[in-house]
């Protein structure tokens, strides 16, 4: 199982992106997280942003292809899309994972 972390710069879009991976079976769930502060530089100057957070569950061999999707479909520059590998997940949870995402889907 992989992870998907995203930051959008509002639920409009963390709502886009979410809905989006679900509905084309590249992600079997998300978790929004809302109002998270992002600080960084960017041409020479600090800036200061509120963004929010969109992790994305789904499998190893869907990660790739889900991060090209989300990375198509967003509306910054140079989004943030980090791949965050998994170990071991409760059984059942992991058997909804498999089954949200097809059986094309290796989760472990």
């Amino acid at each position: 199982m992989s992870f998907l972390y995203v930051t959008v710069p509002d639920m409009d879009m963390a709502r886009v992106i979410a809905g989006g991976a679900i509905r084309e079976k590249l992600a079997a769930c998300a978790n929004v997280l809302p109002h998270m502060t992002a600080i960084y530089e960017w041409d020479g100057d600090v800036e200061e942003e509120t963004e929010v957070v969109v992790i994305l569950k789904t499998s190893k061999t869907k990660a790739l292809e889900l991060a090209q999707w989300v990375e198509d479909h967003h509306p910054y520059e140079v989004p943030c899309i980090l791949e965050l590998p998994l170990g071991r997940g409760n059984h059942d949870y992991v058997s909804w994972l498999q089954t949200q995402l097809g059986s094309g889907s290796r989760l472990m």
